[in-house]
């Protein structure tokens, strides 16, 4: 029986991890988290003090960690899976980062011998717990069976985007997309209202014609929460999510652009979403 670990169980990560334990495979956990461990544990997984702990009770090591810091940790660091690595070792990383911390991490990888692949995840934690989500993996053509399988638990469509690293290019735009369309929606959503009309027949209208997505229409349900209500831990999710929605399209302006004003563009979706998810910051009156 094939030996799984996952190194990062933060919204997205524990959920795929729970779908994985779920299958009935042996599955060993990392994270600094203690309850989020605890949780994974309690479901079936075994515990692991570090990474290298992981890669060493492992065939294949899922990676889904914030930031190209916490990779390069996770991957060399002290207690990094380098400390673990053994002959048939595989690695695939599901973070949103930047195709050049893929392929760098691939290339270190490969000095160890340790094939690693880039299988970048969209879809939300419910679809993660289910196995349905939208896998956009690099180096496709190159995976051996163990991987293969494992990216087939995870997912209801895999996408081929390329070499190592285009799978991450590829969530990158696929973000941008996304929270474009976010911007859209809330921009809309208020413009119509301060008209009198209904948003809630603006989207269905948007959806009849073909161009709601699903993201967008559950995104669509909070804009018409009062700011008021907008507090607390419902206010610390939403401004976690700006972060990861800014950190994504800084990674979009990153990559480089071909058409004149796009940056200008990308820019100002980013400047836009603490506004967009309704926690800018109130405007003090100094008149």
């Amino acid at each position: 029986m094939t030996s799984y670990g996952y190194i990062g169980l933060g919204t997205m990560g524990s959920a795929m991890a729970e779908n994985l334990i779920g299958t009935g495979a042996a599955v060993t956990v990392y994270d600094l988290d203690a309850d989020a461990v605890a949780s994974a544990v309690g479901q079936g997984a075994t515990s692991a003090a570090s990474p290298a702990e992981v890669a060493a009770a492992s065939d294949v090591v899922s990676v889904c960690v914030p930031a190209a810091e916490h990779i390069e940790a996770v991957m060399t660091g002290p207690g990094g899976i380098v400390e673990g690595k053994h002959d048939g070792l595989h690695i695939v990383i599901h973070s949103t980062v930047h195709p050049d911390t893929m392929t760098s991490a691939r290339d270190t990888a490969a000095e160890w011998g340790v094939p690693l692949f880039d299988a970048c995840v969209a879809g939300g934690a419910d679809n993660a717990r289910a196995g349905t989500q939208l896998v956009l993996a690099g180096g496709v053509d190159d995976m051996p069976p163990v991987v293969a399988d494992l990216i087939d638990i995870y997912a209801r469509t895999v996408v081929s985007a390329g070499p190592v690293g285009a799978g991450a290019a590829m969530k990158i735009a696929f973000n941008l997309m996304t929270y474009a369309q976010f911007a859209a929606a809330a921009t809309s959503h208020d413009l119509l209202l301060s008209a009198g009309g209904n948003p809630k027949e603006l989207l269905a209208a948007w959806k009849d014609a073909g161009q709601l997505g699903v993201l967008t229409e559950q995104f669509s349900g909070m804009l018409d929460i009062p700011a008021e209500h907008i507090t607390g831990g419902f206010r610390s999710m939403l401004e976690t999510q700006v972060g990861i929605s800014q950190k994504d399209l800084s990674l979009a302006q990153s990559l480089g652009q071909s058409r004149q004003g796009t940056d200008a563009f990308i820019q100002t979706i980013h400047d836009a979403m603490p506004a967009i998810y309704g926690v800018s910051p109130k405007q003090e009156n100094n008149s």
